[in-house]
């Protein structure tokens, strides 16, 4: 049976875990913060370049202007997996690991390659028996555009040198902090992007292009792939963050609710000895009267 040490011991023991728990989910909701104003940002920046990317697709004769255009047989896909760095958000990792395992078996016929972001991603595939193209790490917990930009580059690399024939990522897509979902994007062959071709056509039919639209266009992809995979590391930091807020914040809870429990034992455990006390000095005081 546990005396009133062993109960305080606990009762330490938790509150000591409360405070970290407690500061781990305001350092969480404080990065939630900024990984969303850098979202907001991004997706408008990204709207844009994807309207005007559309608009000179449009207006371009050549459908094969660029090599990153135009479908071509799949026998090797490559799947980038962007998973956290840290730990103690709940199913967050476990969720994307999962998925991917699932997207793997998928078409066995298809030969897969993953790139890895993230090192809880690259913890769990480089013990296993898969094809590994490469492995950033720090990108969502660091946030460097340089950084993002030349794995972006190597991503793009792997495709235009006939390693993968399509590129696909998968990612967490921030819904709120609330609510967050498991995406999957092909990033490469570039498919029809933009709006409706009518609108489009609406839009540039009385516009004049210098230089051509052409190159513009072979201009632009590149900064578009790269906003894409931006876009996907900044989506994946924000519910990385919004997930270990919850977990934390739950955690905390807990903690409190354990405390109350310890606190409501140590009471009775006290309780009763102060009572079997009281019996034995009114057991004692009855036997010297007889």
């Amino acid at each position: 049976m546990a005396t009133l040490r062993d109960y305080r011991k606990k009762i330490k023991g938790v509150k000591s875990t409360q405070q970290i728990t407690r500061a781990m989910k305001m350092m969480a909701t404080a990065k939630l913060r900024r990984a969303m104003d850098r979202l907001n940002a991004a997706r408008l920046y990204l709207e844009k370049l994807e309207q005007i990317v559309a608009d000179l697709r449009d207006v371009v004769e050549d459908t094969h202007i660029h090599p990153l255009f135009g479908a071509k047989p799949v026998k090797r896909q490559g799947i980038i997996l962007v998973s956290g760095e840290r730990g103690l958000c709940a199913s967050f990792n476990h969720d994307l690991i999962k998925f991917t395992m699932a997207l793997m078996k998928n078409n066995p016929q298809i030969e897969k390659k993953l790139l890895l972001i993230g090192k809880k991603g690259h913890e769990f595939f480089k013990k296993r028996n898969f094809t590994l193209l490469g492995y950033h790490a720090d990108l969502l917990g660091f946030f460097s555009t340089e950084k993002i930009r030349l794995a972006a580059r190597n991503a793009v690399k792997f495709y235009t040198n006939d390693i993968v024939d399509e590129l696909i990522i998968v990612y967490t897509s921030f819904v709120s902090a609330l609510e967050r979902r498991i995406t999957v994007k092909k990033l490469l062959p570039l498919e029809d992007i933009g709006s409706d071709k009518k609108t489009r056509h609406h839009r540039t039919q009385n516009i004049q292009f210098d230089p051509s639209p052409e190159a513009i266009l072979n201009s632009l992809i590149p900064r578009y792939i790269e906003g894409l995979f931006t876009k996907a590391i900044m989506e994946s930091s924000a519910s990385e963050q919004g997930a270990r807020m919850l977990a934390m914040s739950a955690a905390t809870d807990r903690a409190d609710e354990m405390i109350d429990e310890l606190t409501l034992k140590f009471n009775r455990t006290r309780q009763a000895a102060i009572t079997k006390e009281i019996n034995e000095v009114v057991a004692g005081a009855d036997a010297l009267a007889d």
